[in-house]
């Protein structure tokens, strides 16, 4: 593995708690302004997020943009699901609509340069829950049960959520690029 942990490009405390139990990264310096998530796709945003942290750290980071995406509503909120409103204008817009698929995407990029950088990517297919269940996690955890599952993300608990979900996924391999590429 590599000698030093990446910087982990987010100021979200429960991610960076989430994806360190999952591989080895370092918290950004604090005091660093937020990277701006105005693009259209999961991708654009993750790799503004790294080429934006990368210039004030002077180091490799390694960022990622998830979303909830609901095709019943369109695909909502999707890349804007941090400036959605969260889990409860979600079961608002969700009432009397009988199609409740939805899935969660995850997509991280490890950067070094604008020329060098590689995408990682998961999913979490599941179903939006008819109200709020559970107290773990955080986000549309407590209303999106995962495929095969009974229970929330917020009832099953970090553990489970460390081992299947989208950013796990995506992190996962992360690590396992890591251990290939930079011993």
């Amino acid at each position: 593995m590599a000698a030093e942990p990446w910087i982990f490009a987010s100021a979200n405390p429960h991610k960076l708690a989430e994806v360190q139990a999952i591989c080895p990264v370092r918290p950004l310096p604090l005091g660093l302004p937020s990277a701006p998530e105005t693009h259209d796709s999961l991708h654009a945003n993750a790799l503004a997020k790294a080429a934006f942290y990368v210039s004030f750290v002077q180091q490799p980071v390694v960022a990622e943009d998830s979303g909830l995406f609901v095709p019943a509503l369109g695909g909502k909120p999707g890349v804007h699901s941090a400036r959605y409103g969260g889990p409860v204008p979600l079961l608002i817009a969700m009432q009397g609509i009988s199609h409740r698929q939805a899935y969660f995407a995850a997509v991280v990029v490890a950067y070094r340069s604008p020329a060098e950088y590689t995408f990682f990517t998961g999913y979490l297919a599941g179903t939006i829950a008819t109200e709020m269940r559970g107290s773990q996690g955080f986000g549309y955890d407590p209303i999106f049960i995962p495929q095969g599952e009974t229970q929330t993300l917020a009832e099953l608990g970090a553990d489970w959520k460390n081992l299947h979900s989208h950013r796990a996924q995506a992190f996962k391999a992360f690590r396992l690029w890591l251990e290939k590429h930079l011993t």
